[in-house]
């Protein structure tokens, strides 16, 4: 089978993209506590730039300095004000040390009613467009059985007496009935106190006119600072149940002013972010939104709204969607999806409504990627667990080594780990995580190497004092 559309170049915006496959962004929690990107994140990155991805897209990077933006224990990584500038710009030169690799940093102004207080402002709840607290259904989550098994490994003892098959088939008026809420909630509790937190999650405040308008600021603000450190695009976190999400979603926007209601409304956070940053930055640079194709939820979001947002979008400066879909409420079937390709099921309506190139996630098998090139409207293809797994995926498909992928197993160790607050590991790759201690798995091949090793070579001549 022929893999070359895969590697065909694409331009968006002033940004050529050597071929068709990127990285999606994932929040890994290799920051510090004080969201600094250390020597772990920048290994992490530039091992999946020389494993030949054309386009990295970062951790979702937060923009908003104030406690509400609904703090969680990822370490999530930050870009707030120059503090941080001299870190990411690491990142970026070093990613492009490898051949015509791209970077692309995702920003975005908080969890909104999917985060809750932060350890050092417990008072402080996070702010939404409207105050409707999360409840995951857990019978949507264990659905996935790669979660139904990281739990039981984790905790078989609390687990042990509940019948998760029987908790899926349960109708609605005996799963919220208060009896059975109250054993998961005692069960979930015994567990891990985090992942309580997760399930059932606090009311959050509703955002204030001020505070809308001071995030649109902040947002154009820090795409222009980080298009001067070097970032070849930046793109909006708009997707699966985050805050701008949020506003987009009629299920979770209740709001009467001009940021609530109709389509164009709900949209108006979003539209208007774009719209200041072009003045910024002018009409080239690229800048991407990243929207779920639908909330997949009674009374959420239709695939036609998203479609209508990303029109929107596109008439305000957008030059590509990054697809996703669902959110924290549908996170077992949807979110973390178990399978292979589901997400390209948006990608021709959002290409009909807009035009634009499509950026489609959750593959696993170059055959399934190239048939979403050839056949499904999609026009990059990204990686997120299977990049964790197998950070040199591109390059062994280009040199049509695919029988030597790494394959994710789809276990969701890597999400279970935030939940039980452990560093972030695979079960396939033992060097993710901790690629900072394996240099020869990222520097060979770079202009780094090249560098370093004519710098040696002078430094060998040298007389001995």
């Amino acid at each position: 089978m022929s893999f070359s559309k895969l590697f065909e170049p694409i331009q968006i915006g002033d940004m050529e993209v050597k071929n068709r496959i990127a990285m999606a962004p994932m929040n890994m929690g290799f920051t510090d506590p004080n969201g600094y990107p250390g020597d772990q994140v920048l290994a992490h990155y530039a091992t999946r730039a020389r494993g030949g991805f054309g386009l990295i897209t970062t951790e979702a990077v937060m923009i908003n300095p104030h406690p509400w933006w609904g703090g969680e224990a990822m370490n999530v990584s930050t870009f707030t004000d120059y503090r941080y500038y001299r870190f990411w710009s690491k990142v970026v030169e070093t990613v492009h040390n490898y051949d015509k690799c791209k970077i692309c940093i995702q920003l975005s102004p908080g969890w909104g009613r999917q985060g809750h207080p932060h350890v050092n402002t417990p008072d402080v709840y996070p702010a939404a467009p409207s105050a409707i607290p999360l409840h995951i259904d857990l019978r949507n989550l264990m659905s996935n059985k790669g979660w139904e098994t990281q739990l039981k490994k984790r905790a078989a003892k609390e687990t042990a007496a509940v019948d998760f098959t029987e908790l899926i088939k349960m109708p609605d008026e005996m799963y919220f009935s208060d009896e059975v809420q109250s054993n998961l909630k005692k069960m979930f509790r015994a567990v891990s106190e985090e992942l309580y937190h997760i399930i059932w999650r606090e009311a959050p405040r509703e955002i204030t006119v001020e505070e809308i308008v001071e995030i649109e600021d902040r947002m154009a603000a820090q795409a222009e600072e980080a298009f001067k450190l070097g970032f070849d695009a930046v793109e909006l976190h708009t997707p699966h149940g985050y805050l701008l999400h949020q506003f987009l979603s009629p299920m979770m926007n209740k709001r009467l002013d001009d940021y609530g209601g109709s389509v164009e409304n709900r949209a108006r956070i979003v539209t208007n972010i774009v719209k200041k940053i072009r003045k910024r930055v002018g009409n080239d640079k690229p800048v991407l939104c990243r929207l779920s194709g639908a909330d997949l939820q009674p009374g959420g979001a239709t695939h036609e709204d998203m479609c209508q947002v990303a029109k929107l979008c596109k008439e305000a400066g957008v030059n590509a969607i990054n697809i996703s879909q669902g959110s924290y409420q549908t996170s077992g079937s949807t979110f973390a999806y178990h399978g292979e390709g589901d997400f390209t099921r948006w990608a021709k309506g959002f290409k009909e409504a807009t035009g634009l190139p499509t950026i489609v996630p959750n593959f696993v098998n170059p055959q399934t990627a190239v048939k979403a090139i050839t056949e499904e409207s999609v026009d990059i293809v990204s990686l997120g667990r299977q990049a964790i797994a197998d950070p040199f995926w591109p390059v062994k498909v280009k040199e049509n080594r695919v029988k030597d992928i790494v394959k994710c197993s789809r276990c969701q160790q890597c999400y279970a780990h935030f939940i039980f607050n452990k560093w972030l590991t695979c079960a396939v790759n033992p060097t993710a995580g901790y690629e900072r201690f394996f240099p020869e798995l990222w520097m060979k091949g770079s202009r780094f190497e090249s560098r370093i090793a004519k710098f040696k070579e002078k430094a060998e001549d040298l007389p001995q004092i």
